[in-house]
């Protein structure tokens, strides 16, 4: 995918390693705003998540697009592909797991975050992935329907304590 220049003075494109502690820094905040995560915890999370992020950009298992305006970061979004097991033909489909969908506070309901997740499966879709699964915060349950995401019938076993997730 190339560049997207958009309207309204936004633009979105493709995260490189240069954008890892962007990224990095936009998932604490995510953690933070709607997990709860102490504070004090954010430079050890935030140094952690970019080394994560590093080595899954270089194994090509995680991709990620910035979203700008007039030439600011205003958002971010993120996707952890993985192989699935062999199915009956068997091939071995890709899915997709997004992973801190994060739009600045002064940026909210801006068409960011419109862009960026367009732009997010645009790529899913030439890269040929069957499912995209993520875990919408409260304002994001209004917000995915309309790009057709519906609730799935997943269930989740927590095995740690909620603050280690």
């Amino acid at each position: 995918m190339k560049t997207r220049v958009e309207a309204r003075g936004v633009q979105v494109r493709r995260a490189t390693e240069a954008d890892i502690d962007v990224l990095a820094e936009h998932r604490v905040a995510l953690r933070i705003d709607e997990h709860g995560l102490a504070v004090e915890l954010r430079e050890a999370a935030r140094d952690s998540t970019a080394v994560t992020y590093a080595e899954l950009i270089a194994t090509g298992e995680f991709q990620a697009w910035i979203g700008e305006r007039d030439g600011v970061v205003a958002g971010s979004v993120c996707a952890w592909l993985r192989r699935m097991l062999p199915i009956e033909d068997g091939s071995r489909p890709l899915d997709a797991r997004v992973q801190a969908m994060y739009i600045l506070p002064a940026h909210r309901r801006s068409g960011v975050g419109t862009l960026l997740m367009s732009a997010l499966l645009d790529v899913m879709r030439e890269l040929g992935v069957r499912r995209v699964h993520l875990h919408p915060s409260e304002a994001g349950r209004r917000f995915y329907p309309a790009f057709g995401f519906v609730p799935s019938e997943e269930m989740e076993l927590i095995l740690a304590s909620r603050e280690s997730l």
